[in-house]
């Protein structure tokens, strides 16, 4: 980028907490780091890092969704996370001394991004206090949480992961003038992100909507606000 000042007017056209921690983060970011960081247009479904890669980039997920995709044997992919919250993507690696990145990360929709090399952000951050401190808060909270969340994901039920995913889905990805969240999902996708094969996903589809806590329009599903209310209520208890 030419300046700082362009880097911030990138920054500033972002909304709530991902604009204040990164106005934050970068508040006192050398201009050598804001000259070698470039903006870039990410088409959907088009990778962002892929695992076993050498770690040499830091992106920044200034808009659009991404998603973590593991490759197992027999070429199953396992969709482990879609990434809601976390928008800084390679410096996980960097503070473990990988040389590599650990898994794959590909744009789940169009998105906007800004990539920093990963030796000069290295070299910035800790020299930099402020960022370091920020960077590590957000970095231990995220392990946390992902640690508690795992084990808990683990004894779910089909149907369990199907509501947890719509109802993440919904809080993020929802038209905000109907508030109805229109998934434009397959079953297999589904069935990819919930770790549950084809038929467990039908079956919880088909007792969701039984239950009235989906509707299905065209064989896609719809939930609205009330909806996603009673399945967010489940995991409250």
């Amino acid at each position: 980028m030419e300046s700082k000042e362009l880097f911030l007017e990138v920054l500033s056209k972002l909304k709530g907490s991902k604009r204040n921690y990164l106005e934050q983060l970068f508040k006192y970011v050398p201009d050598a780091i804001i000259r070698a960081t470039s903006y870039r247009k990410i088409e959907k479904d088009e990778f962002i890092i892929h695992e076993g890669k050498p770690c040499d980039t830091i992106y920044i997920i200034l808009k659009g969704d991404i998603v973590g995709l593991d490759y197992q044997k027999l070429g199953k992919v396992y969709y482990f996370m879609d990434f809601t919250q976390m928008f800084i993507m390679g410096d996980f690696e960097i503070f473990s001394e990988s040389p590599t990145y650990s898994v794959s990360i590909r744009a789940s929709e169009n998105c906007e991004i800004l990539a920093i090399p990963a030796a000069l952000y290295w070299q910035w951050i800790q020299h930099d206090e402020n960022a370091l401190l920020l960077r590590m808060k957000n970095v231990m909270s995220t392990l946390t949480s992902e640690s508690i969340n795992h084990r808990k994901y683990m004894f779910m039920s089909c149907k369990e992961r199907l509501m947890k995913y719509l109802v993440e889905s919904y809080a993020y990805k929802r038209e905000k003038k109907t508030d109805i969240l229109r998934l434009n999902r397959t079953q297999m996708e589904l069935s990819d992100r919930v770790g549950f094969n084809l038929r467990s996903v039908q079956r919880s589809i088909a007792a969701l909507e039984k239950e009235k806590l989906i509707t299905m329009e065209k064989g896609k599903i719809i939930v609205s606000h009330e909806q996603f209310v009673k399945m967010s209520r489940y995991f409250e208890e």
